[in-house]
């Protein structure tokens, strides 16, 4: 393997440390391929669909990136492809670009969260700036998302019990208040809060508290949806 395969092969698909990839949903041929080559002259990594509906065949979202979505297209419209990624979770931005711009139309694609709205013809800096809002703002969606998943993960570790035991425990609880509590001897709930404490490799309440926040409060990964 070359240096540049290893070093490409290094770079993860998915998580705050994977390479940008920029969805481009245009039906011009024309437009499609410039916008291509603009995304790719910064260095972007793009994938570009002739229609919503090829692109929501393949179904595949990057971790990190955006997608760009002319308005009116032959099948589903860029109104309905942001409908549909928001319809099943995609937290991914939407960037929207039209050469028949309306007010209406400019309303209802902010509300179902398109990141912007650029009329035709726009500068080419302005749809590269917000590409680069949108690919910080996908990393840290990633970045919670990870916290997410490995918090959650820890916290499957443990039997029904034990998270029953730290759940209690994380809101500032002694093991006498836990125990009537929860109808159990204090004894036990010693025993459950050590194991527990152990699986999760934390010492406090307040870690224990943290680690259940991480797990709840961060944004949900949709990275792989199922677009069907």
């Amino acid at each position: 393997m070359t240096d540049a395969a290893a070093a490409d092969a290094a770079i993860p698909d998915f998580g705050p440390a994977a390479a940008p990839r920029i969805v481009i949903v245009e039906d011009d041929a024309a437009m499609r391929e410039s916008l291509v080559w603009l995304v790719e002259s910064v260095g972007h990594e793009t994938v570009a669909y002739p229609s919503a509906d090829a692109f929501l065949a393949e179904a595949r979202l990057p971790c990190i990136g955006c997608v760009v979505t002319d308005m009116r297209m032959p099948g589903t419209s860029g109104l309905g492809l942001i409908e549909k990624l928001r319809a099943r979770q995609s937290l991914l931005p939407v960037v929207v670009i039209t050469a028949f711009a309306s007010v209406r139309d400019a309303v209802t694609a902010m509300q179902l969260g398109a990141v912007n709205f650029l009329e035709k013809p726009f500068h080419d800096q302005d749809l590269l700036d917000l590409l680069n809002e949108a690919v910080a703002e996908t990393r840290g969606t990633a970045r919670a998302c990870c916290r997410a998943r490995a918090a959650a993960q820890r916290l499957e570790a443990l039997t029904a019990r034990e998270l029953e035991v730290v759940r209690v425990m994380a809101e500032g609880l002694r093991n006498k208040e836990i125990a009537r509590a929860l109808d159990i001897s204090p004894k036990t709930v010693e025993i459950h809060r050590q194991r527990a404490l152990a699986k999760l490799e934390v010492d406090s309440a307040v870690e224990v508290h943290r680690l259940i926040e991480a797990a709840t409060d961060a944004a949900p990964c949709t990275v792989w949806p199922d677009l069907s």
